[in-house]
C-alpha cells in the first residue's frame, strides 16, 4: 500500500487503526507448526513482527508473531532479525528484548522437539527390542537448527554490540541464552564481546568480568585464542584463562 502510493498519489490511504487491524487479521491466519516454513519464510514472519512493532499492534498479536517468527528462527538472517526499537522507552537502537523472546521460543520449541522425539524413540525401541542408546541420541534436539541459530544469535551481539546504551546485564543475557551445544566454536560471542568492550570503555571491573564470562575459553579455535591472549582490552584474570588453556 505504502510502495503503491508514491505511483498513485490518488489512492486512497489506510488509517493507521485499519492497518492495524489488518495485520492482526494476517497474524492469526499465519500456521504456527515448524514445518509451515514453505508456506511463511522467517524473512515475511520478521517482516510482519517489525511492521507489528510500527502500528503498535496489541500484546496478543506482537506475542503470537514472536512465537511464530521462532519456528524460523534457524532459517533467517542478521537483516531479518534487526528490529528497529520504536518504543520510546526503550534507548537501545534495537529491540533486543523482542530478540530475546524469541530466541527463548526458539528454543523451547526445540526441547519439546527433542522430547517428542525421544518418546518416539523409545516406544519403537520397547516395541522392536532396539538397544536403548539409540533413543539416548535422539534425545537432544535438532543439533543443525541449533547450531543455525547460535551463529545468528552471535551475530547479532556482534551487531548490536557497539551500541553505547546496551546495558552489560543485557548483552550477557542474551549470550548466555544459548545452551552450550548451541555453539562448536566461541569465536562468535568472542568477537561480539571484544566490540563490546571497545565501544564500552568506561566499564567496572565487575562487569567487565561478566561480559567476558560468557565465552568458553576451551571453545575458541587456535587463531581466537592467540588473539585473545594478546587482548589488552580483557582484564588480566580473562587472559591468563586463555593461556593456560591455549
Amino acid at each position: 500500500s505504502r510502495s503503491m502510493r508514491r505511483r498513485l498519489a490518488s489512492a486512497p490511504a489506510s488509517s493507521e487503526v485499519e492497518q492495524r487491524d489488518l495485520l492482526e487479521a494476517v497474524v492469526t491466519s499465519v500456521p504456527t507448526d515448524k514445518c509451515s516454513g514453505r508456506v511463511v519464510t522467517a524473512k515475511f514472519l520478521f517482516a510482519l513482527l517489525r511492521t507489528a512493532h510500527i502500528l503498535r499492534a496489541s500484546d496478543a498479536a506482537c506475542a503470537a508473531l514472536e512465537r511464530k517468527a521462532a519456528t524460523q528462527l534457524e532459517h533467517a538472517t542478521l537483516e531479518d532479525v534487526l528490529i528497529p526499537s520504536y518504543s520510546g522507552a526503550t534507548e537501545t537502537l534495537y529491540d533486543v528484548d523482542c530478540i530475546e523472546r524469541v530466541v527463548r521460543h526458539f528454543l523451547a520449541e526445540e526441547e519439546d522437539h527433542g522430547e517428542a522425539e525421544a518418546s518416539t524413540s523409545a516406544a519403537a525401541a520397547i516395541t522392536e527390542e532396539a538397544p536403548a542408546p539409540a533413543a539416548t541420541t535422539l534425545a537432544r534436539p535438532s543439533a543443525v537448527a541449533m547450531v543455525h541459530g547460535g551463529k545468528l544469535v552471535d551475530s547479532y551481539l556482534a551487531e548490536i554490540a557497539s551500541d553505547a546504551n546496551l546495558k552489560p546485564a543485557k548483552f550477557c543475557e542474551l549470550a548466555l541464552a544459548l545452551p552450550d551445544h548451541a555453539r562448536v566454536y566461541d569465536d562468535g560471542v568472542y568477537r561480539a564481546v571484544d566490540i563490546y568492550l571497545k565501544a564500552h570503555p568506561r566499564l567496572a571491573a565487575e562487569e567487565r568480568d561478566r561480559v567476558c564470562g560468557v565465552v568458553d575459553c576451551r571453545k575458541l579455535t587456535v587463531e581466537a585464542c592467540t588473539h585473545a591472549a594478546q587482548n589488552e582490552r580483557r582484564p588480566l584474570r580473562a587472559v591468563l584463562q586463555v593461556r593456560f588453556f591455549e
